[in-house]
């Protein structure tokens, strides 16, 4: 009975000391405050040490600071040992916006002994002293964990017993008793999977393909407003990406100086961008085919033009899924080359178009992104 309210306690204790840890941590990777140095600590349980950076948070500060925070925060005292039996896999990624961070302890058979995580908007060097400070709280004391199976405890030296046979002036030593069973109803340990089945470090420069469909509305490549839907495809790697997109528009207007055409025009664009986070910034380049055909009978017939230029894009993505995600943009693009409508194309002697591409377009586009 004594033995049942003495692990009762210990359990209650850990529970109260890690809801403790996840409070302070999550509060620091909210405002950004920085522990305070603890006194050091005199047998900290030592653990093997694997830090993850996932996708989206490969500019986040490496293990270093993580071990830095963690001795800091236990008084100058580093709890990391790479012959440590026990192992502290902890991992940082972007999910949905959002930096996560996760910390998870296992024994040498890979039972699960704690689990911790959190998460932050955009301050990773905050959310790492935040790991810092949950996983110093658990190692603080040894004594909260049970030594992994098959690992001996160190106990203090116990004094030596009296020489000499038992008697009532001098008693045995006593016997180790053995350890009390689980109280029923405790659920078994989570068991982590094995050192060899880990998850592998993702590497910082991770590629992957893009493909894109959306809707693109412009004014200045056509007469009139124009619209009509857009494809693309591509490379992506964390920082850059490049992709070959075809813009299919027609003119909404059905005149042109009174005569009545029907314009529409083919674009093909190659694109080269900046992402950072959520925000991308891009240069592109533009080639394409203008094709006015008048709706009465007049000297003029079907007219193709060929049209070039360069340009400017930004915009702004939102994460859907890890693989799915919708985006915005705006474009503003100089003709080098730029389109004209005449009204007697075949005409011996030049004459002034009926219209001539500006010396700017505009386009406004919006649409799903793919990363496979």
């Amino acid at each position: 009975m004594r033995g049942r309210s003495h692990d009762e306690g210990a359990r209650r204790k850990r529970a109260a000391r890690a809801a403790l840890a996840s409070m302070a941590a999550a509060a620091i990777s909210a405002a950004g405050v920085a522990p305070v140095r603890a006194e050091p600590t005199a047998t900290p349980l030592r653990a093997r040490l694997e830090f993850i950076r996932g996708p989206g948070a490969e500019d986040c500060p490496d293990e270093q600071l993580l071990r830095a925070e963690t001795a800091r925060a236990m008084g100058g005292v580093d709890p990391y040992d790479s012959e440590a039996p026990f192992t502290m896999t902890a991992s940082i990624e972007r999910r949905r916006g959002k930096l996560a961070a996760s910390m998870f302890l296992r024994d040498g058979d890979g039972h699960g002994r704690w689990f911790d995580g959190f998460s932050a908007y955009d301050d990773c060097k905050v959310l790492v002293t935040a790991m810092a400070l949950s996983i110093a709280v658990l190692l603080d004391d040894a004594a909260e964990l049970a030594a992994p199976p098959g690992v001996p405890v160190k106990p203090a030296s116990p004094p030596a017993p009296p020489e000499g046979p038992c008697s009532p002036d001098r008693p045995c030593p006593p016997q180790p008793a053995h350890a009390p069973p689980p109280p029923p109803g405790t659920a078994p340990p989570v068991r982590a999977p094995p050192r060899s089945s880990a998850l592998p470090r993702i590497p910082a420069g991770r590629f992957s393909w893009v493909a894109g469909l959306g809707a693109v509305t412009g004014l200045g490549m056509t007469p009139g407003v124009a619209g009509g839907p857009a494809l693309s495809f591509g490379a992506r790697w964390p920082a850059w990406s490049v992709t070959l997109e075809v813009r299919g528009l027609a003119s909404l207007s059905g005149n042109v100086e009174a005569v009545g055409m029907s314009v529409s025009t083919l674009t093909t664009d190659v694109v080269f961008c900046l992402d950072r986070r959520s925000l991308f910034a891009c240069g592109l380049a533009e080639l394409g085919i203008l094709h006015a055909a008048p709706n009465v009978p007049l000297n003029a017939t079907s007219r193709l033009n060929l049209h070039s230029g360069f340009g400017a894009r930004a915009g702004i993505e939102w994460p859907l899924s890890e693989n799915l995600s919708a985006r915005a943009h705006a474009d503003v693009v100089h003709p080098v080359a730029g389109a004209a409508i005449l009204r007697h194309p075949g005409a011996p002697e030049p004459e002034r178009p009926v219209w001539r591409a500006p010396a700017l377009a505009v386009a406004l586009g919006i649409g799903l992104q793919a990363r496979f």
